[in-house]
This record gives C-alpha cells, sequence and structure tokens, in this order.
C-alpha cells in the first residue's frame, strides 16, 4: 500500500447519486483529506450543466473535501485546479515506468484527454470565506475499466489506451498520493513551480486548432499558447494574444 503523506479518511457507498453532493452534506470542520468514493455513481456532476456518465464497478468517480493549510485568496483558485490536475496525470505517468507519457495530456481547464479523447475530468467547488477559499471539494471521474462508449461522449479509458486491467482500489490510492505529493511540491517550491508542469503537458499547445468564441458567436483557427498566473488560457489568433476564462471560449474538435 502507498504510504501517504496525509492520513486520508474513506467513506465508501455502495450507490450514490454524485460523490460531489454528498460532500456538500458530510459535517467534518476540522477533519481534512477526507475521500467518498464510490462504484455507482448515478448522477456525477460536470462542468456547466453536464454530467459525468459512468458504467458501475468499472470506473472511478470520488470526491475529496480538502482544507488548504494557507486559505487561498480566490485569486488563486485555479492552484488548486493545477495541483490535482497534475496529480492525475503523474499518477497515469507512473503505470508502466513512464512507457506511455506522450498518451496523456491535461486538456485546459481540468481534463485528463489521450488521442482526442476523454479520459477524465475534475469539478472543484470552492468554499469561500472573506474572499479566501477554506475549504474545496473536488470531483475526480476517471474512466479506468469500461471499453464502451456512445460515441456522444467522445470518451476512452485506461483500458482501452493502454490495454491493461486495473484494480480500481489501487489507482484510487495512487492517485491521492500524487495529489498530495503535488500539494507539498507547491508548499516547498511555490505556483510557479506546478504551473510550469501543467502547461507542459497543456493539450494542444502550440498547435493549430479551432476555437469557438461565446462573445462573439464565432469559429477561430487560433493556437494555445500557456496559462496566465490566474489560470486564464492565452490563446493566439493572427499574431495577436488572448485571454480567456473557462466559460469564454470551446474547443472544436476537428
Amino acid at each position: 500500500m502507498i504510504k501517504l503523506f496525509w492520513p486520508v479518511f474513506i467513506i465508501f457507498l455502495k450507490k450514490v447519486n454524485s460523490t460531489n453532493q454528498y460532500a456538500r452534506k458530510c459535517n467534518f470542520k476540522k477533519k481534512n483529506w477526507i475521500i467518498i468514493w464510490s462504484l455507482n455513481q448515478t448522477k456525477g456532476i460536470g462542468s456547466g450543466k453536464n454530467f459525468w456518465n459512468t458504467k458501475k464497478n468499472e470506473n472511478l468517480t470520488f470526491s475529496i473535501i480538502f482544507k488548504p493549510i494557507n486559505p487561498l485568496d480566490i485569486r488563486k483558485q485555479y492552484i488548486i485546479n493545477t495541483i490535482v490536475s497534475n496529480g492525475i496525470h503523474k499518477a497515469l505517468l507512473e503505470i508502466n515506468d513512464n512507457k506511455h507519457n506522450k498518451k496523456f495530456w491535461i486538456k485546459w481547464p481540468n481534463d485528463i484527454f489521450s488521442f482526442k479523447k476523454k479520459v477524465g475530468g475534475i469539478l472543484i467547488e470552492n468554499s469561500i470565506f472573506f474572499k479566501k477559499i477554506h475549504t474545496s471539494i473536488i470531483g475526480i471521474g476517471l474512466n479506468v475499466n469500461q471499453t464502451e462508449f456512445e460515441k456522444k461522449w467522445n470518451a476512452s479509458s485506461l483500458k482501452k489506451i493502454l490495454s491493461l486491467d486495473f484494480k480500481l482500489n489501487d489507482l484510487l490510492y495512487k492517485i491521492i498520493y500524487f495529489i498530495q505529493n503535488e500539494y507539498l511540491y507547491f508548499l516547498i517550491y511555490g505556483e510557479n513551480y506546478i504551473r510550469k508542469y501543467y502547461i507542459k503537458y497543456l493539450y494542444l499547445k502550440d498547435k493549430i486548432s479551432f476555437f469557438y468564441i461565446f462573445k462573439s458567436k464565432k469559429i477561430f483557427k487560433g493556437v494555445i499558447r500557456s496559462v496566465t498566473d490566474q489560470g486564464f488560457l492565452i490563446v493566439e489568433f493572427n499574431k495577436k494574444f488572448y485571454f480567456f476564462r473557462q466559460k469564454e471560449i470551446k474547443f472544436i474538435e476537428k
């Protein structure tokens, strides 16, 4: 068993509509690193009005109740997203001694992609008090052993990509370990250190891609260049750089 940096308290549920919704009802004022885990999540929450569709007993669906040692300024909420995205990505790289490191990418702001298919998603809900983030509920969905997906989902799984069968409990602990490790790196080295890794593995970085801009309601061809220190996506259009928040731009797969 992997030795974690901080102890965790796991609540296992046979069935739940959403681990994030369940986590909201938990009252653990002094506890940290609480894991809500279910093998049968029936109505997982995705970004916007989307849902995370998953087949029971074959994937990882869990939430982490996380309390930063030092509450974060709300302008730096992207840091939690970076820590979690990096942690999941590093856990996947560690599988098979990094042989598959080019197969997984972090799609801004909080998805894990492989070969243009979505493998994992992250939804973070923050509790803010006096403009500081005191608690975060980090919802994570990862397609693991499932092999059949509806075409509209544009999804894949670790089993399909790596041709391996996974023990879900081992993978769960591995991901928690790497998320905790990434948080430790942040505490020691600061946000620029973890941001460099995030940008290094940014999906479609420096590649010509197509984007839908919600404000103009038009599709443009551009190139992702980086991410700002507040989590905005930097895209180059016609040799000019533009910054975007999450709900201002959408990737168009060609």
